[in-house]
């Protein structure tokens, strides 16, 4: 017995998007957020960045890539494929943000980048305020 409805199919290319993708990302929170990046330094910074984005670049590009090839394979129509795989990649979110937040390694990285963010808005909020910081 099986123990999913379709066997999912991870192929190169999927993986390699999934790298592209997610080097942009972390690329971009580092071009576009200096002060975050002084105040955690910059490669706790990246670090913190790759984890948050993991989850939903995985899920898209791996997960449901993965399930809606099966999907094909199986025999079922493109557009029924793809409405099955957006099933199994909300799931994968779902479970990978859960465990960026609350799963103590990535839980650390999650709060720094948190509280950096809301020193960040502190102080650009007492600036629009008039209160010097």
């Amino acid at each position: 017995m099986q123990a999913f409805a379709v066997q999912p199919i991870f192929t190169t290319t999927q993986a390699i998007w999934f790298a592209a993708l997610l080097t942009l990302g972390v690329a971009v929170q580092l071009a576009f957020s200096p002060r975050r990046r002084a105040i955690m330094g910059g490669l706790t910074f990246a670090a913190a960045s790759a984890v948050v984005a993991t989850p939903a670049v995985a899920g898209i590009t791996l997960v449901r890539g993965a399930y809606r090839l099966g999907y094909l394979e199986e025999g079922r129509g493109f557009i029924e494929a793809n409405l099955r795989s957006v099933v199994w990649m909300s799931g994968a979110i779902l479970l990978g943000q859960l465990v960026v937040r609350f799963v103590p390694p990535f839980s650390l990285l999650t709060r720094a980048l948190r509280d950096a963010g809301r020193d960040v808005w502190k102080a650009r909020v007492g600036r629009w305020m008039g209160r010097a910081r």
